[in-house]
């Protein structure tokens, strides 16, 4: 920067100095905060927005001090009160930024409009470096001085009121964008749960029929027709071999898993099961059926492209305190997977999957995290559920 004033006039050096600082501080900015470079930009350009009313807070204090100083001669007294009046804006604004502008960043994801709307503190910051007396004298003449004095919080008002704006018409747009996701998980959880009530009115009719098969059984014991039995008994068992399992106490999870299991089966997908779940589990029997659900689908759709040998699933579902829930499931797949910040996106549609988009939402709901991995084209799904 002493070079740069060294072999520059001290206008021009004050501008180059000035570009060399955002280019300097921008870079090192984003190379510590994961987010969109035009996300940061336009908090950058907010930083730089606040630094340009010091910049005024600055010449006014110049104009009252030495009023007949030209606008570069530099004194400590102003400069302190430009500091000062730089903290004050940085406290006055901190609950706000934190609040608004952090949610702003993170949930509101137009990127069309986030590539623009930089503009304004930019254009604002670079109307601060004009919009400064380069003679404090002139300013004593008329109601230059008043205008001037007032015009600063005016605009300062304006801009926060635009910010203001900006955050309420961002809020009520995600708002909206969330009620229609919302509306098409419902629909999704909606599909899980009709397929869970065929599967347990199925499993229904497999236990009215038992009863018949017993009532037959003990009238051949009756008459000792042991080889009607036996020839009976081993039809039967051939019939049921598909019997649904019982792999907990809930009767709703134990149909969910036996309708994946039979959609496998026919898919040509070999699957592990291990559940270890606790005699009362305090997850909610829909939204454990939906993540169950929401899960094998994905996996089933990831095996369906791979060779038969190939096609496999593991699921792991552990109870491993009273109030923790731990899921995990894996399996192969082909091709290349789009994971864009611990997010699936869909191969079929733009955007995120719907289904883990749905599994999120359930995590979200019990306090819990999940977490996507894939190595090896093996996909691992890891989801904790705090009940």
């Amino acid at each position: 920067m002493f070079l740069v004033f060294l072999f520059f006039p001290s206008q021009s050096g004050t501008f180059l100095n000035m570009l060399l600082c955002i280019v300097i501080f921008f870079y090192l900015y984003q190379k510590e905060v994961d987010l969109e470079p035009s996300h940061l930009w336009f908090v950058f350009m907010t930083a730089c927005l606040i630094g340009s009313f010091t910049y005024l807070c600055y010449h006014i204090a110049h104009i009252f001090l030495y009023p007949d100083a030209m606008y570069d001669e530099p004194h400590l007294d102003t400069l302190l009160i430009q500091i000062a009046c730089g903290w004050f804006l940085v406290l006055l604004l901190f609950y706000p930024a934190k609040k608004h502008l952090g949610w702003l960043v993170h949930h509101f994801h137009e990127e069309q409009v986030w590539r623009l709307v930089w503009i304004l503190p930019a254009s604002f910051t670079l109307f601060a470096l004009v919009f400064v007396p380069y003679d404090n004298s002139l300013m004593y003449l008329g109601r230059l001085l008043e205008m001037y004095v007032i015009t600063v919080p005016m605009l300062f008002v304006m801009i926060f009121l635009i910010y203001t704006m900006f955050y309420l018409a961002a809020h009520a747009l995600v708002e909206q964008q969330n009620m229609l996701q919302k509306n098409a998980y419902l629909e999704i959880q909606a599909q899980q749960y009709h397929k869970l009530q065929a599967h347990v009115q199925e499993t229904s009719r497999l236990r009215h029929d038992f009863r018949h098969q017993l009532t037959v059984l003990a009238e051949m014991l009756k008459t000792q027709s042991y080889p009607e039995m036996e020839q009976y008994l081993k039809q039967y068992i051939s019939s049921v071999s598909g019997t649904p399992l019982l792999y907990c106490s809930s009767s709703a999870v134990n149909a969910i898993l036996n309708h994946y299991t039979a959609i496998c089966q026919a898919s040509g997908i070999s699957i592990q099961l291990s559940i270890r779940l606790k005699e009362r589990c305090s997850i909610e029997d829909i939204d454990f059926c939906v993540l169950l659900g929401n899960l094998l689908e994905n996996a089933i759709d990831g095996c369906r492209h791979l060779q038969e040998e190939q096609r496999h699933i593991t699921l792991t579902v552990l109870q491993s305190a009273e109030h923790i829930l731990v899921l995990q499931i894996r399996n192969p797949y082909e091709g290349t997977l789009l994971i864009q910040k611990g997010k699936l996106l869909s191969s079929k549609h733009e955007g995120e999957g719907q289904g883990l988009k749905s599994v999120q939402m359930i995590a979200e709901k019990y306090n819990g995290v999940l977490r996507l991995q894939h190595e090896k084209q093996m996909f691992n799904v890891k989801v904790l559920l705090n009940l």
